[in-house]
């Protein structure tokens, strides 16, 4: 059978990858960033390569390069990525191919096809059952970006945000204060939110009790702060974590994705 490594940062992409190429007769396996999709390479030795560009730890063409000169190696590659103005440069690389995100799952199908020259069946082929509405449920969820909404008072820290959010695979808005934050809310419909304690217009924790309360939301919140200690207790309800500032990336990513996990 061929073995498809799907390298990914997308979570809900990656679930979908799994299912999709389970159902069409392939053995899967995941990675979600840089250095785990080497690591991953060694022990499982793909036959063909999911790879998106903009994954953390290097970013997919890092890990191209590795294997092309450190292990010598032509495995197929097939980048995705949501920037295709990218994709124009990996013409002319060998065993590669791209596809914009958000990827056809047919037309990644038949690349893997391409590259990997799976065999037609010789006589009789039965055609493959037609998918199931729950996975096609899952493919449409996996092309949406997860949608964030980040409220801070500190407009370089927003424009951060935005910067390693974005690539990371989620669509961003931004508030910069309770007001705004809430009508910003209600117009975006965010998965989570990322909410600064010490905003103007009555603070975050006015924010989340507006939320919880009167609108009845239990949209997942990561509380921002230097103060850890004035929003601890509030860690005690549903779909609430708190973070001390300064943050970095990885963790919000990794507080993000397991809050939407």
């Amino acid at each position: 059978m061929v073995k498809i490594l799907a390298v990914e940062d997308n979570p809900a992409i990656l679930d979908f990858y799994r299912e999709f190429f389970a159902e069409a007769g392939f053995v899967i396996e995941t990675a979600e960033d840089a250095l785990s999709a080497i690591t991953k390479y060694q022990q499982f030795k793909p036959d063909v390569i999911i790879l998106d560009l903009d994954i953390p730890a290097g970013g997919g063409m890092q890990v191209f390069e590795r294997l092309r000169s450190s292990f010598n190696d032509p495995v197929p590659i097939i980048f995705s990525t949501g920037k295709p103005e990218k994709l124009p440069r990996l013409e002319n690389l060998h065993n590669v191919s791209g596809l914009p995100k958000p990827v056809n799952p047919e037309l990644l199908l038949a690349e893997v096809q391409k590259l990997t020259a799976a065999p037609a069946p010789e006589m009789n082929p039965v055609p493959p059952p037609p998918p199931s509405p729950e996975l096609l449920r899952k493919a449409a969820a996996a092309r949406q970006k997860a949608r964030v909404l980040v409220v801070d008072d500190d407009f370089t820290i927003l424009e951060l945000y935005k910067d390693f959010l974005g690539p990371a695979g989620f669509e961003v808005q931004t508030a910069e204060d309770a007001v705004s934050a809430l009508t910003r809310f209600q117009e975006f419909k965010p998965a989570l939110i990322i909410l600064d304690v010490d905003i103007p217009g009555g603070g975050g924790k006015s924010v989340f009790e507006r939320l919880r309360i009167q609108l009845a939301a239990p949209t997942p919140i990561i509380f921002s702060t230097g103060s850890p200690k004035e929003v601890q207790a509030l860690e005690k309800n549903m779909n609430v974590v708190v973070l001390k500032k300064p943050l970095v990336p990885a963790t919000i990513l990794e507080a993000i994705r397991k809050m939407l996990s």
